[in-house]
């Protein structure tokens, strides 16, 4: 595992960490302190929980007790709702009952997605700052990629930005990645293997002489690559690509079964093959200009 540091907080963070939220199979907290103990072999430090889920909570809160607080990095995620408004009393209630079912005594990270910020309360955001200024959560972050994230980049009232990023992100999401640590927030990153992710090419991989004759740059502007870099699967490339970008703390991850654990932290240690990184320029950029003639 890589570890690398989460701003200015004096803490290093693993370059992959955990989103804990509704799992299948995971009914118990034995089943999320059993999941968390396994991360934490394999080096994860850092975890985000959702709100409102003690199951969750609770089995957190045991995986705490068998460590020093100090060496984790635990942020707390607080989650939107169109039909209602989320108001200080709500936040409140849901931050202490946090607290209190994991033990953890303060949130390193407190965070709200989109749909929260767009819900908030007129007195809300004023207790979010309360909430840092106590040390209830020693920092504030927002989560999304849409208009508003844009908005509260350029607001100042957030630390940390929860963002997509991968290898296939567009020119959009990359501007906002500059922007937003450009105004010196904290980059995590999320989606790093995408769930419209190239398949591999149906058509047989031609041999001997007939693949020579084809060339190098046969399958160049496309995602091949994925699928036919010897010795590497499509989810470590990804990994592996997602972890050249310099501006992120972290990868959130959500993980479930011990075996895809490994296999995700392991690519960590991995550094990205020779020419992967121009034939992901290449297929991206191929990528874009179709989108951008399907739109005119």
């Amino acid at each position: 595992m890589r570890y690398r540091p989460f701003g200015a907080t004096g803490k290093a963070v693993s370059a992959v960490s955990l989103l804990l939220r509704e799992a299948p199979n995971m009914t118990t907290p034995q089943s999320w302190r059993s999941l968390v103990f396994a991360a934490m072999e394999n080096g994860v430090n850092c975890f985000e929980l959702a709100a409102g889920l003690d199951v969750i909570a609770l089995g957190v809160g045991e995986a705490l007790r068998a460590v020093e607080r100090r060496l984790i990095f635990l942020g707390y995620r607080l989650r939107g709702d169109r039909r209602t408004q989320l108001t200080a009393q709500a936040i409140a209630q849901s931050v202490r009952v946090g607290l209190e079912k994991t033990g953890a005594g303060y949130f390193d990270l407190l965070v709200i997605d989109e749909t929260a910020y767009e819900t908030l309360a007129p007195d809300a955001l004023i207790y979010l700052a309360d909430l840092r200024a106590t040390g209830q959560a020693l920092q504030l972050g927002l989560v999304g990629e849409g208009p508003m994230v844009d908005e509260c980049i350029r607001s100042g009232a957030f630390d940390v930005l929860e963002t997509p990023f991968n290898l296939m992100s567009d020119g959009k999401a990359r501007r906002r990645i500059k922007d937003a640590a450009s105004a010196n927030m904290v980059l995590v990153g999320y989606d790093l293997i995408p769930n419209s992710l190239p398949r591999a090419s149906s058509e047989p991989i031609r041999a001997g002489l007939l693949r020579r004759a084809a060339g190098p740059l046969a399958t160049a502007g496309t995602y091949a690559f994925l699928h036919e870099t010897p010795n590497w699967t499509s989810d470590e490339l990804c990994v592996a690509y997602a972890l050249t970008e310099p501006a992120f703390a972290t990868f959130r991850a959500e993980v479930f079964r011990a075996e895809a654990l490994v296999r995700l932290c392991s690519a960590t240690d991995k550094d990205l093959p020779t020419g992967v990184a121009a034939q992901i320029e290449m297929a991206r950029f191929s990528g874009e200009s179709i989108s951008e003639k399907r739109q005119a």
